[in-house]
């Protein structure tokens, strides 16, 4: 799986773009892409689940009109469990390159935030996503109709690591339950992501490693979204058990970093104008809890 994995991906767009002043980007080397921002003039520092990066450029456009000016914000869109140790003056890690963040919001599962609360305020919940579905590779060259097809013997399936990215896995695994043996499949044959699904997991669809992937609909959405990528690079399907994997989001200050601009941020995402942001990019309008 490691050397699988090692040198695929996709043809993600960059925030700046490919053309912005001194980019140094290379594919196979110089690639950053969970990164966003200049940390060192940042008056915002945002630890975020890593699953609604596609969000975050248009969040902002709507914050700084909420705000009344703009200003540099710096955030990090990784698994939870890749940031906790920036909570606690920990340095993150990317190839040779150390950052010491000094976090004021954190974005993350209701689980992680009982994990942290000793470094946190007010977690609250803002937004949900609309579930689980089932991406294939443009065209479903596998002719996959839904879960119960990911039985086959002739369909590999990418899946998110349950030992480093538990809270993805549950889901994925609550929407796919329904399937007699398709659990024992997945623990004994699926390919797993190493440390970041939302990178790694597509990946193994696009470069026909794996034949499927259960991911949250909002990732699909992305996929197929012109703002990012001209053409198509996947198809979905949905079923109705996939209601079962949706996830709640919340957001908290952390102790001691509550400043102006991080508490105007924590009062944004409960605004329409926020919850409306999160629509257009495939999350739901509204929140409530999810289906057991």
């Amino acid at each position: 799986m490691e050397e699988e994995t090692l040198c695929l991906t996709l043809p993600w767009p960059l925030d700046t773009g490919r053309d912005s002043p001194n980019q140094i980007f290379l594919p196979g080397s110089n690639v950053v892409y969970d990164f966003h921002g200049d940390p060192l003039r940042a008056e915002l520092t945002i630890l975020m689940e890593g699953n609604q990066f596609m969000v975050i450029p248009d969040l902002l456009e709507a914050f700084y009109e909420y705000l009344g000016r703009r200003v540099e914000v710096f955030y990090a869109t990784l698994p939870p469990p890749r940031f906790r140790g920036a909570l606690f003056g920990e340095p993150l890690a990317v190839g040779n390159l150390l950052l010491t963040l000094e976090p004021q919001i954190v974005m993350a599962p209701p689980e992680f935030m009982k994990k942290v609360a000793e470094k946190i305020l007010s977690p609250k919940t803002f937004m949900q996503n609309k579930g689980v579905v089932l991406v294939v590779k443009r065209g479903n060259p596998k002719g996959i109709t839904g879960p119960s097809d990911l039985m086959r013997e002739d369909v590999k399936i990418a899946i998110s690591n349950p030992q480093t990215e538990v809270n993805s896995f549950n889901s994925y695994a609550r929407a796919l339950e329904h399937v007699p043996g398709l659990l024992e499949k997945i623990q004994k044959e699926a390919l797993f992501s190493r440390l970041i699904h939302h990178r790694e997991v597509p990946a193994l669809v696009y470069a026909g490693k794996a034949d499927v992937a259960p991911l949250y609909y909002h990732f699909a959405y992305y996929y197929q979204n012109p703002q990012f990528f001209e053409n198509p690079l996947f198809e979905h399907l949905t079923f109705p058990e996939g209601k079962k994997g949706v996830s709640l989001y919340q957001v908290a200050l952390v102790r001691g970093r509550e400043d102006e601009v991080a508490r105007a941020w924590y009062e944004f995402l409960s605004t329409r104008e926020a919850q409306q942001t999160y629509a257009r990019h495939g999350f739901e309008l509204s929140y409530s809890q999810p289906q057991k």
